[in-house]
């Protein structure tokens, strides 16, 4: 999460759909090393913290509810990565 954090935020902040699938988000990465199933995983960690939910769950790929993407959560995840990166 630490690597990748900033280029998952940005993908969900300039996307312009409410309820994007993986692959849709993907689109918005400035990162290509971070693969779909890598932002899927990542996305899945957002939804435990609470940052997004998920609009849909499917087998194939999930939709997220950006619409409760919650900025402020994001920002503490965020700082506490860089706390977490200062100390080691």
């Amino acid at each position: 999460m630490k690597a990748y954090h900033e280029s998952v935020r940005e993908a969900l902040e300039v996307c312009s759909r409410n309820y994007p699938s993986t692959k849709q988000l993907s689109e918005n990465l400035p990162d290509s090393s971070l693969t779909p199933q890598m932002l899927g995983n990542l996305l899945a960690l957002l939804v435990q913290f609470e940052i997004i939910e998920v609009f849909s769950e499917r087998n194939n790929s999930n939709r997220y509810d950006l619409t409760h993407y919650d900025r402020k959560r994001m920002d503490i995840l965020s700082h506490i990565l860089q706390r977490v990166s200062a100390s080691s």
